[in-house]
């Protein structure tokens, strides 16, 4: 066990180390090294505040509701991860697993004084003697494990961003560049070990725990820790290549170009995919937010071009950006790769999703006008971005609706105005109230009942029905699983639902 942390607040003789839990709020005087320390392994480290190792394992994508850790636990195996819910529950204290580090969701805020349990050194990757799927530690994130399997020409389903993890999105259902072939990221998903509330490990399959195996894919960070995943693998082609093309547009083109991405998704094939986003580039206009817009085909170029015609038609200021990349290369191509602005840290960076069928053109024309009002009016939010994702949904639409918790697979778009900012309370609320009328914009030119929003990307003041669907069953399915398998609230950090019943008054 090696213990990380300033030698001059902390005796680490041979006494071990008086590191008393009165730092945790229920103020026990239980010494977290010389009870918690002999049951870990003997590569798991103890991480505590005051030196600059806890700074870098308790920094995230970005600083708004951070979650407040008085200990981090750098878990090597699942027995680490196992004992320290088992210790965390013995003394009531909170805890919170974190890989990427990529929520961004009001409901973290709600820990405080407690144990960080970090998985990233859990990053295993096995691929079984068939090529057929691959086991994979908890706590890898996208990029290695995107690496790793290109040098074996094998593929799967994850995040576009380079540093999120894998298990993360999984849990909220998983948006990814494949999912036009291949489903979300939870979709090939074949089985995962999980610790329970009580420290225990079961494995959730179709076969074993089908229940919980439901869960996991939509809503799984309300039952426990993944700590291992069987995962389908996909072949690479050989010589497999995208070709892609990138624009830039002003903002008087905004009628133009969702005009084109929705003749996209007329007729969208597995293999294309148009994203675009609003942000400020004063080199090309310093008086309005730009448009940035790619197609994504996997195939020839010449295909390409048969597909991005609507697009080449619009006037720009910048000649179109076309090339011929690989898989690897698509993150940092459009923007969430590691030096990209999705893996920025140290802002406030605020969601706001709603998923949809469509471009209502007049309504984008009113966001991006609104967008424009508040970025220019308050410069600080300048740095802000629009995001508006057009993954391929054949995939995904091909899975039977009722057989995970994901609610939204009969959505074609994912939209998100992304307030990002330096850290100032005094912004908090004006950002906030940009982000929700912006949103709200876009909802009422979807001119549906139903308001439907991505958990991975949620700010936290959607409704569960909102997040998890709005059919009753969803509802009561998922209050019987938290109740199953966490009735006291443990895992409750992240768009947590409400047990069924409880034995725990605040729930």
């Amino acid at each position: 066990m090696e213990f990380l942390g300033s030698m001059g607040q902390w005796a680490l003789g041979s006494t071990g180390c008086d590191f008393f839990t009165t730092n945790f709020l229920n103020g026990t005087n239980t010494k977290i090294c010389s009870e918690l320390s002999p049951r870990l392994s003997s590569s798991a480290s103890i991480i505590f505040p005051r030196n600059q190792l806890f700074e870098n394992a308790t920094q995230r994508w970005q600083e708004w509701q951070e979650p407040k850790f008085t200990v981090v636990v750098v878990v090597q195996t699942e027995s680490d991860v196992q004992e320290t819910v088992k210790f965390a529950g013995t003394h009531d204290i909170p805890f919170l697993a974190y890989s990427g580090g990529h929520g961004a969701i009001d409901s973290l805020g709600s820990m405080d004084h407690g144990i960080q349990i970090r998985m990233t050194e859990m990053k295993s990757v096995s691929i079984a003697p068939d090529g057929e799927s691959a086991t994979i530690g908890g706590g890898i994130l996208s990029k290695d494990l995107v690496d790793t399997l290109w040098r074996s020409n094998k593929q799967t389903l994850t995040g576009c961003c380079e540093c999120v993890s894998l298990i993360g999105p999984l849990l909220g259902g998983g948006h990814g560049f494949l999912q036009g072939y291949h489903g979300l990221i939870g979709d090939s998903m074949i089985s995962a070990r999980v610790v329970l509330a009580d420290g225990s490990v079961v494995v959730a399959s179709e076969d074993s725990y089908p229940d919980l195996f439901w869960g996991l894919r939509g809503a799984g960070h309300n039952f426990g820790i993944v700590t291992e995943v069987k995962h389908k693998l996909y072949d690479v082609p050989p010589n497999d290549k995208w070709a892609t093309k990138s624009y830039i547009f002003t903002g008087d083109k905004v009628e133009e170009v969702f005009e084109a991405s929705n003749t996209l998704m007329d007729d969208q094939p597995p293999s294309l995919l148009s994203f675009s986003f609003f942000a400020w580039l004063p080199a090309v206009d310093p008086n309005a937010p730009v448009i940035f817009s790619f197609v994504l085909y996997h195939g020839p170029e010449q295909e390409l071009n048969d597909f991005s015609a609507p697009f080449d038609k619009i006037s720009s200021p910048v000649p179109v950006d076309a090339k011929l990349v690989d898989y690897t290369q698509l993150a940092s191509l459009t923007g969430n790769g590691y030096d990209g602005l999705a893996c920025g840290h140290g802002s406030v960076s605020l969601r706001f999703p709603i998923g949809t069928t469509r471009y209502n053109i007049k309504a984008q024309r009113a966001a991006y006008d609104k967008f424009a009002q508040v970025t220019t009016e308050i410069p600080a939010l300048n740095g802000s971005l629009f995001l508006f994702e057009g993954y391929s949904t054949q995939g995904v639409k091909a899975v039977p609706e009722k057989s995970t918790a994901f609610p939204h697979r009969q959505d074609n778009l994912l939209i998100a105005p992304v307030m990002v900012y330096q850290p100032n309370a005094t912004l908090d609320p004006i950002a906030i109230q940009a982000g929700k009328d912006i949103r709200n914009i876009i909802f009422e030119g979807e001119g549906s009942s139903e308001f439907h929003a991505y958990v991975n990307y949620a700010h936290g003041d959607e409704t569960l029905q909102e997040m998890y669907g709005y059919e009753d069953w969803r509802q009561e399915k998922l209050r019987e699983l938290k109740f199953l398998y966490d009735p006291e609230g443990r895992f409750s950090f992240y768009a947590p639902v409400r047990p069924a019943r409880s034995s725990r008054q605040e729930l």
